[in-house]
């Protein structure tokens, strides 16, 4: 009750307690504390469930888009997977929705903003977000029936788990294979080489908490009754934690799950805490992983260390682990990245560095990638953490830190309940209390107190307690030449035991399940059942937001903020850019924010900014002009801070973008391309369609073929090349700093520039127009025309199919073909057609059937291209066909209704209706050139949309037309190989 009555007097706080009165009972619910929290403008109401005991938080704000999530504690009792397996099964229909897979079936019928299910190390979330209070009711019942009255049938968990097939259905004599959704969801996790060294780390240092997402060699180990066991455990009310938050009343979703829980009893929870290993004295650990084709064989090692630095629950110490954490590992000025990157001892951090606070226990990890002497990096590690303990903290940077928590707490974010439910939710479910995680301003009033009383002490007494003279975890990663061969052997023998021990009974068994389930994949189900919102409850105009002309070239949006000011400039840099130097500007723009100028290092720059704004980020972009698809090429700059220090942003973007200095910060530029360089394979592990897609769309507009210069694997290529030459000083210079510093010559001039203000007021706007009149006088007024301009840029080759060679265990694959700009008429149709094929047909076809991961089409209005994908894919060639015949399954195939019509535009209008935050607020118009105009006739053709404007589309611009198709993968033997394939090595 103390900290209710400190905030008493700012909140209202007879107004809480009459809504929420703590003692009282709301369908079946007992409140038992309200927290008014005014900083986040929420109050916080903890509730439980009588009858079953099951606990809800329901968080009060004034947000329309609100939040539902239901999470389960679920310890993984081995690694096959089970936890991830029921979250993917328990979607797959219910007792009161009996359909296959109601989850995707709702994602059409819906007008949410987000909906998903995680499968964490030791709990599961089911969260959505919806502004619409039907559609909040709708998708409630059907996430509750779902996770409490699942029907698990067998089907459902050979589809989604894992099962024998014959690779021909149809064919009985054909090889028996894999397949499964989540068995090849976690191949492809398997191939991103930051996900193994995670996930084999956190096996090795925490051997209990078994690998929940599933370990592809022990998946083909979990049976059916595993499943059904696993949720009658875990998935009871006793062990639920429920959260709502928005503005829509809590007693409804309250009565809503009074009346499934009725049917329960009281059962104890999943209590069982599960902890890492006991560091009694150093554990050094060793792991073979695979080698990175894009980096040299000496910078292949991955390490690190770790200490086990006390429990989540204490809030205010994992708070101070953070702040910790933050100064020593967070930006150029930190003594780990100075002394470990910096030096060359790795290339970049690993990913489980920092502090981890998300099972049983807090670690604090220092990891590298890219190291070369491990003894070297341990020394270098301890010396550090020895010096660090006997010297002062920077009080700036801590001030800076505090800044950058404040400054985010006032940014108004547009999924913040969503944020807020998956950081709360989780930890609730480890014993954390989730009020303590909400008091913010508490927490930090108590920090600046000790600051003040304890000065360095209070970190100081943190490593001493923790870390200096303790025992650490050692974790290492060493590469393996043929390790994905390894793997692939590894399967092929298990699938040949699985097979040896089939009989003949075993045998039909497999091929008529694999017709029964081919079958019910195929039949067409009846969806009366499921809720749906309806067209009609989209409203036919769309939101506007006035921008207001300030000066010629300086556009303005008032809004509220917060007391923040959000600055935006951009220079279209037309013909200025020889064709030679298009690949470098995306190193150019990362360059300005990474390097330093003549006068001041990088790292004192960056604690400037920290202490001073919100962040200051500089960007190339290319878009398409909305009506010609012509592509316009751009240097783009944005900064934020409060209304008060916005001089400090436009004194950042002066320095940076007149001072960096390209030749005095070399050594920097070297680290900042080994640490691009360093992460490339991963990032193509993890979004592989993305630069499949980017591939085969450069064969058809300048703006793609620009996009994939700058974002795509010819991107890949370059910084790789680059990354080859820096042992080679004269080439390096040549060929990497003589280019920036041409670059900035050509980019940074006040000719042609444009900007855009997101404030709360006139005068700030006022001072804002004075403040850019006076960064512009300080610009070079320069022109070049000598470039190439971009309606030129020169094309991909068209092939009709390219493999992008990468040694991952699942495939991803692309097509694309042209369509038409986003002001034009049939952009509309298209965009109905693609999500007509996604949920109609591709869903189905490539990832029930094949067993992809996921698959589908889009139509991207703005490039005005129409793009097919799979993600994860065992068998890419079959989904390549899918996509080829798409145009002639719309037209002689495909019977659909106004019913599919309807649910297709609603997809389209769940990311078009979705909320914003304040500082995006007519933005799209500034960087796309898209108006309100232009928007509200996009918004009234989509809806306008009939099944003939469908088919004339995907005649026109599917059946028979020649697209282009890639595949980011392995070689698939005798298969993708010339002539009718080019192979592309990187």
């Amino acid at each position: 009750m103390l900290r209710f009555q400190r905030y008493a007097s700012s909140y209202a706080q007879s107004r809480v307690l009459r809504k929420y009165p703590v003692g009282g009972f709301i369908h079946g619910y007992e409140v038992r504390r309200v927290l008014p929290v005014p900083e986040l403008k929420l109050t916080a109401v903890d509730l439980v469930h009588e009858r079953t005991g099951s606990e809800h938080l329901h968080i009060d704000r004034d947000d329309k888009n609100n939040v539902f999530t239901v999470g389960f504690k679920t310890n993984p009792p081995d690694a096959t997977g089970v936890p991830h397996i029921l979250e993917h099964t328990t979607l797959c229909g219910s007792a009161k929705y009996p359909v296959r897979d109601p989850f995707f079936k709702m994602l059409n019928r819906s007008l949410s903003n987000f909906m998903n299910a995680m499968t964490g190390p030791d709990y599961t979330l089911y969260p959505f977000s919806t502004t619409n209070r039907a559609d909040f009711a709708n998708l409630r019942d059907v996430y509750v029936d779902a996770t409490f009255n699942p029907l698990l049938t067998p089907e459902d968990f050979y589809q989604e788990g894992w099962r024998l097939e014959h690779s021909d259905i149809k064919d009985p004599k054909s090889n028996i294979v894999f397949k499964g959704v989540v068995y090849n969801e976690m191949k492809g996790q398997v191939s991103n080489a930051d996900y193994y060294f995670w996930i084999k780390f956190q096996e090795s240092i925490y051997p209990s908490l078994n690998n929940s997402g599933g370990d592809p060699q022990k998946i083909t180990d979990l049976f059916y009754q595993d499943l059904v066991d696993f949720h009658h455990t875990h998935y009871h009310p006793s062990n639920a934690k429920t959260l709502t938050y928005g503005n829509f009343p809590l007693e409804e979703s309250l009565q809503r799950l009074n009346e499934e829980f009725q049917k329960f009893g009281k059962r104890s929870r999943v209590t069982g805490e599960l902890l890492p290993v006991c560091l009694s004295q150093d554990l050094d650990v060793r792991k073979a992983g695979q080698a990175d084709p894009m980096l040299p064989p000496e910078r292949q090692l991955k390490t690190s260390m770790t200490w086990i630095c006390g429990k989540p629950q204490d809030t205010y110490e994992t708070f101070l682990l953070g702040i910790l954490s933050n100064l020593l590992m967070n930006g150029h000025s930190s003594v780990f990245y100075q002394k470990l990157i910096e030096s060359g001892i790795g290339l970049d951090f690993s990913i489980n560095s920092g502090l981890d606070s998300a099972s049983a226990v807090n670690f604090m990890t220092i990891g590298l990638q890219g190291v070369q002497d491990v003894d070297g990096f341990r020394k270098t590690v301890k010396n550090i953490f020895a010096e660090v303990v006997n010297k002062p903290f920077n009080r700036d940077r801590i001030e800076a830190v505090i800044q950058q928590l404040e400054l985010s707490k006032k940014d108004h974010k547009s999924d913040f309940g969503l944020q807020l439910a998956c950081a709360l939710v989780p930890s609730w479910t480890n014993k954390v209390d989730p009020f303590d995680s909400l008091l913010f301003d508490e927490i930090l009033g108590r920090f600046r107190e000790d600051l003040e009383n304890k000065g360095d002490s209070l970190f100081q007494d943190l490593i001493e307690k923790y870390i200096v003279n303790k025992p650490s975890f050692l974790f290492t990663m060493e590469p393996v030449e043929d390790f994905s061969q390894r793997l692939e052997a590894e399967e092929k023998e298990r699938l040949c035991r699985k097979v040896d021990q089939l009989n003949e009974r075993d045998r039909e068994i497999v091929y008529n399940r694999g017709l029964l389930l081919q079958e019910k994949q195929n039949t067409k189900e009846d969806l009366s059942c499921l809720p749906s919102v309806k067209v009609s409850d989209i409203p036919r105009s769309d939101d506007t937001f006035e921008v207001r002309r300030q000066e010629p070239n300086v556009w303005a949006r008032m809004t509220d903020t917060n007391g923040i000011s959000y600055i935006r400039t951009k220079r279209e840099l037309g013909n200025s850019i020889p064709v030679d130097l298009y690949p470098y500007l995306p190193l150019f723009a990362d360059s300005l924010t990474s390097l330093g100028t003549s006068t001041e290092d990088y790292s004192d720059i960056e604690d400037a900014m920290k202490l001073h704004t919100g962040g200051v980020s500089t960007m190339i972009d290319v878009s398409s002009d909305p009506v010609t698809t012509k592509p316009h090429l751009y240097f783009r700059v944005s900064g934020w801070s409060l209304n008060s220090k916005t001089e400090h942003v436009f004194d950042l973007w002066r320095k940076l973008l007149l001072e960096t200095d390209f030749r005095k910060h070399s050594d920097k530029l070297k680290i900042l391309i080994r640490a691009l360089a360093s992460n490339n394979t991963s990032a193509v592990a993890e979004a592989g369609h993305s630069f499949a897609r980017g591939y085969v769309a450069a064969s058809f507009s300048a703006a793609s073929g620009i996009s994939e210069s700058f974002n795509g694997i010819e991107q890949l290529q370059l910084i790789n090349r680059l990354n080859s030459l820096l042992d080679d000083e004269e080439s390096f210079q040549r060929e990497v700093v003589e280019k920036l510093i041409e670059l900035k010559k050509r980019v940074i001039s006040s000719q042609g520039l444009e900007f855009f203000v997101t404030t709360d007021s006139d005068p700030v706007v006022s001072s804002l127009a004075k403040q850019i009149s006076q960064f512009e006088s300080h610009l070079p007024n320069t022109l070049h025309q000598d470039g190439l301009d971009p309606t030129s840029f020169p094309l991909l080759p068209q092939k009709p199919s390219t493999l992008i060679n990468f040694p991952f265990q699942v495939h991803y694959a692309a097509r694309s073909l042209p369509g038409v700009a986003y002001a034009h008429q049939d952009g509309a149709s298209l965009q109905v057609l693609a999500n007509l094929l996604t949920f109609k047909h591709l869903h189905t076809e490539v990832r029930e059937k094949g067993g992809a991961y996921g698959g589908g089409a889009n139509y991207s209005a703005l490039e005005g291209m129409l793009n097919f994908f799979s993600y994860r894919d065992p068998r890419p060639l079959q989904s390549l066909q899918t996509f080829e015949n798409a145009g002639q399954h719309a037209l002689q195939e495909a019977q659909w209704n106004s019913a599919d019509l309807d649910e297709a535009k609603l997809t389209i209008f769940q990311r078009l209706d979705s909320p914003i935050s304040r500082k995006s607020e007519g933005v799209s118009m500034f960087y796309s050139g898209v108006t309100d105009e232009m928007r509200q006739t996009r918004r009234e053709q989509l809806l306008d949309v009939t099944r003939s404007d469908v088919d004339r589309v995907a005649e026109k611009y599917l059946l028979n037309k020649q697209g282009s198709n890639a595949v980011v993968g392995p070689e698939i033997d005798s298969q993708t190989v010339p002539p009718n394939w080019q192979i592309k090595n990187l």
